[in-house]
């Protein structure tokens, strides 16, 4: 048993209270109780706010490393972008280059050739498309779309060109390689233009270019057009003519051994297709081709070798 005194200084009384063991024990197991209670809410506490700031300081490390790798990756952007631009202004000034040297040399390059020896020459598509396919950039930033536009146009305008060119007979119609790997020769036997004739001997206007070279060689189509005769044709022996709509030419083929199988008139032909074979039909000496080009336009014969820009005009001694 225990003896609580609680004395008073205002009145100067004095009690007492006595205070049993077990009641002793609860008040001290309960005073013990709240002041571990209190270390524990702190501890808690401040467990809490460790994790919390734990977490925040982990976010925020995470966050800085994303923004480190999205800047390392917008700049990396930014130089494929770069690199992506400066080949873009490449590509155009490549196509404007393109544009000039068309512009400059009109015709085609060596078609110039065609222009100063007194011939018609392959008109020029309409360029306007050039210029009208996008407002003028310089002043703006070139874009994909726009070097698109640009390039579309262009590749239009030299598609347009070329076909029409294939319709121009520019080319020796006679194939000299063939699959074999055998490559045939061939010279000019006698040239356009007044000669002697080997036969008659009398001097007469020769009206085209023979080509001279082993029988059977394949003849071909100078050009696209349309076949518009086939069969024989006096003097000139197995003949075929081949009108050029585009162009406003005929080609003629003649002395020939033979046609190309199923050959007939009105068919499509392209250039470079084997349309008969080198012979020695009609008034001549020997295997060889006689081939023309006739202008509609000036309703006249003109000389064949002007036109033939893929090999060297040569004659025979």
């Amino acid at each position: 048993m225990y003896t609580l005194i609680i004395m008073s200084s205002h009145k100067n009384t004095v009690r007492q209270h006595v205070i049993g063991r077990g009641l002793l024990l609860l008040l001290s197991c309960v005073i013990l109780g709240l002041f571990l209670g209190a270390i524990g809410g702190f501890t808690y506490g401040l467990s809490q706010k460790r994790q919390r700031v734990s977490t925040e300081n982990e976010l925020q490390a995470r966050m800085e490393k994303e923004i480190q790798q999205l800047t390392q990756a917008k700049r990396q952007v930014e130089s494929e972008l770069a690199t992506v631009n400066e080949e873009m202004t490449d590509i155009r000034q490549m196509a404007k280059k393109i544009q000039e040297a068309l512009g400059i040399l009109g015709q085609g390059g060596d078609l110039n050739v065609t222009a100063s020896s007194g011939e018609s020459a392959p008109q020029q598509p309409d360029i306007s498309a050039l210029t009208d396919a996008a407002p003028d950039t310089d002043e703006q930033q070139l874009t994909p779309t726009i070097l698109k536009e640009e390039l579309q146009a262009l590749y239009n305008y030299i598609n347009a060109y070329q076909q029409q060119l294939l319709g121009y007979p520019l080319i020796l119609p006679v194939k000299l390689q063939q699959e074999n790997g055998e490559q045939h020769v061939f010279w000019y036997s006698s040239r356009f233009g007044w000669r002697n004739h080997p036969i008659t001997k009398n001097r007469e206007f020769h009206q085209g270019l023979d080509i001279k070279t082993r029988a059977g060689v394949p003849v071909i189509a100078a050009a696209d057009g349309t076949v518009v005769k086939v069969g024989k044709s006096g003097f000139l022996g197995n003949t075929i003519e081949l009108l050029h709509e585009i162009s406003e030419y005929k080609t003629l083929y003649a002395h020939l051994q033979g046609y190309a199988e199923g050959l007939k008139v009105k068919e499509k032909v392209v250039r470079g297709q084997i349309i008969g074979y080198v012979g020695n039909t009609g008034r001549s000496t020997g295997a060889h081709l006689h081939y023309g080009v006739y202008d509609m336009k000036k309703e006249r014969w003109v000389n064949p070798i002007t036109y033939i820009f893929d090999q060297k005009p040569t004659f025979s001694p």
